[in-house]
């Protein structure tokens, strides 16, 4: 009998292991919250990566060529892009110390014999045209010298001109000279693009031009990437064609690692004012041909199939209405597979997870 018993015993257990190695494992979700918040609808309209800086390098003296930068090359600010022989204009320097050296003898001549003939004036030796001649030599000679001053003041500024240097620091994207080559004052050598500081250009629809305000925080996206930017100013003319208006957008400097000068991007405009509702990341949507829902998560880690309403969106977050309410857990990650009543397994919240990190920071 007690064998029996024995032999019962282990087919039961038998029994209850192999059902539960039958059961599946509890699915794991990944959950976020249901907030309240603001949502400002918006239209994605195109638009282009601009530098804020753009320029056309040019020559500051007439002269041969020493050196021009080769596209691509980083130029610091006041670096030099290119670079002019400074010879002849050193040259024409010394050329200039000579004669103010000259002048200010002559200078010195006239002054001294100035004051001889003041200091004879009373006798009948030295007459007034003699005197009044001697003064107006020396004064002639002084403002000779003053005006080789300002000549060798105008070497020096060609002198400081023939090396052109940078406005910004920024890249060189073309080259249209080469050293040895002669060129005259003005003349194009090669152009520049700061690719640090950039802004976008876009053409918004003459219609929402009521709700585009200078100074407006607004989104701006490709691909996979999104900066918020700066509304800078607006062009608010119409083109006639197209029925838009042109709005710049400062974008901050950390785009200029994911973006480059020329890229189209997607720019949202608002298209009409925002409303405070319910909302919820685009992740916790479950699209069905019976409806839309979400799944909630309650205290006990069960799901709760919640039937909503969608309304407007803005960027991750969109609106809806139903029985839901703010600070509701909602599955973000596994929910298209889940049931109503099933227990799941939750990991960390993308939000909290960055609260923990900062924490531990």
């Amino acid at each position: 009998m007690p064998d029996l018993r024995i032999a019962t015993v282990i087919a039961l257990l038998v029994a209850a292991g192999a059902t539960y190695a039958q059961q599946p494992p509890a699915p794991v979700v990944q959950i976020d919250y249901v907030s309240e918040t603001e949502i400002v609808p918006t239209v994605a309209v195109p638009g282009t990566i601009y530098s804020r800086n753009d320029v056309q390098v040019t020559a500051g003296v007439a002269g041969q060529l020493i050196m021009v930068a080769e596209p691509g090359t980083l130029v610091p600010a006041g670096a030099a892009v290119a670079s002019i022989d400074k010879e002849p204009l050193l040259l024409q320097r010394a050329e200039q110390e000579v004669l103010l050296e000259r002048a200010e003898i002559n200078i010195r001549q006239l002054s001294s014999q100035l004051r001889r003939q003041q200091e004879l004036q009373g006798s009948s030796l030295v007459s007034e045209f003699e005197l009044e001649q001697t003064q107006a030599n020396r004064d002639l000679a002084v403002a000779d010298a003053k005006l080789i001053k300002v000549r060798l003041r105008q070497i020096d500024d060609q002198i400081r001109r023939a090396d052109v240097r940078a406005p910004f620091t920024g890249v060189v994207t073309n080259r249209l000279h080469r050293a040895g080559e002669d060129v005259s004052r003005g003349e194009v050598l090669a152009a520049m693009t700061d690719i640090h500081n950039m802004e976008v250009r876009a053409f918004v629809p003459l219609k929402h031009l009521p709700r585009t305000v200078v100074g407006e925080r607004i989104d701006v996206f490709a691909t996979d990437t999104q900066f918020t930017g700066s509304i800078r100013s607006l062009v608010p003319t119409g083109d006639i064609r197209s029925q838009t208006f042109e709005a710049r957008i400062d974008l901050p400097l950390e785009a200029s690692g994911a973006w480059t000068v020329g890229q189209l991007v997607s720019v949202g405009i608002p298209i009409r004012t925002g409303a405070q509702t319910l909302a919820i990341p685009r992740d916790a949507m479950v699209l069905r041909q019976d409806g839309s829902y979400v799944f909630r998560i309650n205290e006990e880690n069960k799901a709760e199939r919640i039937a909503v309403d969608i309304g407007d969106s803005a960027g991750d977050m969109i609106a809806v209405s139903g029985m839901l309410n703010a600070g509701d857990r909602v599955a973000v990650r596994g929910a298209e597979n889940l049931r109503e009543g099933a227990e799941v397994k939750i990991l960390m919240s993308q939000s909290d997870a960055v609260q923990a990190t900062a924490e531990e920071i």
